[in-house]
């Protein structure tokens, strides 16, 4: 029901990229990155018939980042640093067109002039941060990783208020049986100003993820355990349970202020994996998402509660041809934020529940000597409809309608 038949958006982005590594032994090395960035992005929109936006974002961008790896026989250590540097305009023209208003004869009509006003913001945001990863295996079958991070965020011209964060960082892997693994981690984030989405600092602790496409300047906690267990040669499964508590910043256009607000995030995944035979594999998986945000600075919904259970089926031949079939039951209920009332300025909230099956199905033929693949597939195949909030809107798990593709992998030697 929200959607702009008439909004119109283009990006252009021109990215370089320029890295290094030196190995001063086999236990020792240097790895080195920058990037550079520019990038345009326009929006035309006409939500009405005589109002139309016009938006055009510039921005230019440099990351330069060092990365120090160490290996030795009980402990490996990554420490390293990096520096970002975001510069950008943003300029909105809002135009009304002339509104005629015709009166009785022998009156001439009333014409309420247009006119068109600019609204430009200059941005200017710079980014270091250092951090240091150890991990430690003194203990037989055990690995505990122990870090931290500091960021310092300074942006210029904008609203937004500086912020320094330390990070601290644990995560321990045990190995209690030779098939049996235990994962545990508990860290704190910040949402870097990444400029390609990119970054040398490790990415994840104990298996946990700790960079989300969160809004910039966010302060994350993650908490979360999991258990990895493989029952024979052919069945292997485990669960993995974790929280997010995030303070994200927000103007309040009310009273004019940067705020924070308190959300919540839970996960949970449990799967199982068979393999039949050589020609044939199972998966079977339990996804849950739950989300709590505050109203006042939520991005569309004030909670929302998901439920995906995929189910798959494997067939893979000598000759290198290859099929898979997946259906996904979906269940997914919220309390969706509509906008504001005109008369009382109050938001309005609308609960909405929906549960339905999604079918994907893919074709793949290995090429000879193992060069790549060739794909053909299609997603949501029976075209079924209906309502979803996706979470994620830079990398989309589901697809709104029947898609077809086909994909090209190669693999040169």
């Amino acid at each position: 029901d929200e959607i702009s038949s008439n909004l119109r958006e283009t990006l252009e982005s021109k990215t370089m990229r320029l890295g290094f590594r030196q190995a001063f032994s086999p236990r020792s090395s240097l790895i080195g990155n920058f990037t550079y960035r520019d990038l345009e992005e326009t929006e035309k929109d006409n939500p009405a018939p005589v109002i139309a936006y016009e938006g055009k974002s510039d921005q230019e961008a440099y990351s330069a980042e060092l990365s120090y790896l160490f290996r030795a026989e009980k402990f490996n250590v990554v420490t390293g640093g990096g520096y970002f540097d975001i510069d950008g305009q943003d300029n909105l023209v809002i135009t009304t067109q002339d509104i005629i208003i015709p009166l009785p004869p022998p009156l001439p009509p009333q014409v309420i002039p247009g006119s068109s006003t600019t609204i430009s913001e200059v941005k200017d945001v710079k980014h270091a941060n250092v951090y240091l990863y150890s991990y430690m295996n003194f203990l037989h079958d055990v690995t505990v990783t122990l870090g931290a991070s500091g960021d310092f965020y300074k942006p210029e011209n904008t609203q937004e208020e500086d912020q320094n964060q330390f990070n601290p960082k644990i995560g321990i892997t045990w190995n209690p049986l030779p098939d049996t693994t235990i994962r545990a981690a508990a860290f704190r984030a910040l949402k870097r100003t990444l400029v390609t989405d990119q970054t040398l600092e490790p990415t994840q602790v104990a298996g946990f993820n700790q960079f989300y496409d969160d809004l910039n300047a966010t302060d994350a906690w993650r908490y979360g355990g999991a258990i990895d267990q493989k029952f024979s040669e052919n069945i292997y499964g485990g669960a993995e349970l974790s929280k997010r508590d995030l303070d994200v910043p927000y103007f309040d256009t009310n009273d004019l202020i940067n705020k924070t607000s308190d959300w919540e995030e839970k996960f949970f995944r449990a799967y199982l994996y068979l393999t039949a035979q050589k020609w044939w594999a199972f998966s079977l998986e339990y996804l849950y998402e739950d989300y709590e945000r505050n109203e006042a600075s939520s991005l569309a919904i004030k909670d929302l509660t998901t439920h995906s259970i995929p189910l798959g089926i494997n067939y893979f031949h000598p000759s290198g041809l290859s099929v898979s079939l997946k259906g996904t039951y979906i269940n997914q209920e919220g309390s969706y934020i509509r906008g504001r009332d005109p008369f009382t300025g109050n938001l309005i909230i609308e609960d909405g529940e929906d549960n339905f099956w999604l079918v994907d199905a893919a074709v793949r033929y290995r090429l000879p000597k193992r060069y790549g693949f060739i794909t053909v597939g299609v997603t949501n195949l029976f075209d079924e409809e209906f309502q979803y909030y996706e979470t994620d809107i830079d990398n989309p798990h589901i697809m709104p309608s029947r898609f077809f593709f086909t994909k090209l992998t190669l693999a040169i030697p």
